[in-house]
């Protein structure tokens, strides 16, 4: 997979070979990036992140770090591998976790940005807001890579101020009202 803007634009990233990997397509990264504007010098969690490139485009694009969780081992490595060809080991951390064990261990942090793409219709974005608010994790907006297919009930608290559709992915960009 191709960067597609900042300063590694054009670099390739070697995606691993992992059953249910579903990379977000070039051309929905380019928008969600053009929708959300400057990241230049946002924190950025990348939770559920297969490949690694939503984090790796916000860090070309001016991000100042980023955390990446993922399950997988073999996604994780290649990652890692993405890391140190990009000389990104300073502010890029790649965590091979859980989404709900590696939430916990950040409990009490904030981040401008946070981007999820879990798996589609498993449920995962309509309870990821609670899971940020039951661990004290405050961030500046939630975007969540769902299926078209599936309409979000949001909790509490969180306001959808839009919903992009991209083929069958669907960008939700949510803000915390509290």
């Amino acid at each position: 997979m191709r960067v597609t803007g900042g300063e590694m634009r054009g670099r390739v990233i070697r995606v691993a070979d992992v059953p249910g990997l579903r990379p977000t397509p070039s051309k929905v990264r380019q928008a969600m990036f053009n929708i959300l504007g400057s990241v230049d010098g946002f924190s950025m969690l990348d939770l559920f992140s297969g490949s690694g490139m939503m984090a790796v485009e916000a860090m070309s694009r001016g991000a100042m770090q980023a955390i990446s969780m993922e399950q997988h081992r073999g996604a994780v490595q290649a990652m890692q591998q993405a890391r140190a060809i990009l000389q990104l080991e300073d502010i890029w951390r790649i965590e091979s976790v859980r989404v709900e064990r590696g939430l916990k261990a950040l409990a009490g942090s904030s981040f401008d940005l946070i981007f999820a793409d879990p798996p589609y219709a498993a449920g995962y974005v309509e309870r990821l807001p609670a899971l940020l608010h039951e661990h004290e994790i405050h961030c500046g907006q939630l975007v969540m890579e769902e299926s078209a297919r599936v309409s979000p009930v949001w909790p509490a608290g969180w306001l959808c101020q839009q919903s992009r559709r991209y083929g069958d992915s669907c960008l939700h960009f949510l803000q915390p009202t509290q």
